[in-house]
């Protein structure tokens, strides 16, 4: 245990520089495959043109097909509905921020979360507008 708390107050010594801890946080740059490029440019096209509103989860919702499900997947579609509206708020202020690349390792996973979220879906029920 000596050995641990000393070389705890060994690190706490030496510290990260500012610079050092700036580039820590910063997302890294890395190519996403093609899926996940297609993907992304079909919700942001939705989101250009006004046709989704990361804000107005409703919107994400072909309203013809939601109308007709029972109320159970209605209920399920909803739950998920909430938990996409998250990320997709997520993914489209990362994409578009300029402090963050275009392509990285985090977009990529936030990217096949909202893909796995949505197929849980529709697998039954094609539901959303993406």
């Amino acid at each position: 245990m000596a050995d641990f708390l000393t070389t705890m107050a060994q690190g706490q010594k030496a510290g990260v520089s500012a610079a050092d801890q700036k580039k820590m946080g910063e997302a890294a740059a890395a190519p996403m495959d093609d899926k996940k490029n297609v993907f992304l440019r079909t919700i942001l096209s939705l989101i250009d043109n006004g046709e989704i509103d990361v804000y107005q989860p409703q919107t994400f919702l072909k309203h013809d097909v939601y109308d007709k499900l029972d109320e159970q997947w209605q209920d399920k579609t909803d739950l998920a509905l909430m938990n996409i509206a998250n990320l997709l708020q997520s993914i489209y202020l990362f994409r578009v921020s300029k402090q963050t690349p275009d392509e990285s390792p985090i977009l990529s996973q936030m990217i096949e979360e909202l893909w796995q979220m949505k197929q849980r879906i529709e697998e039954t029920h094609d539901v959303f507008k993406f």
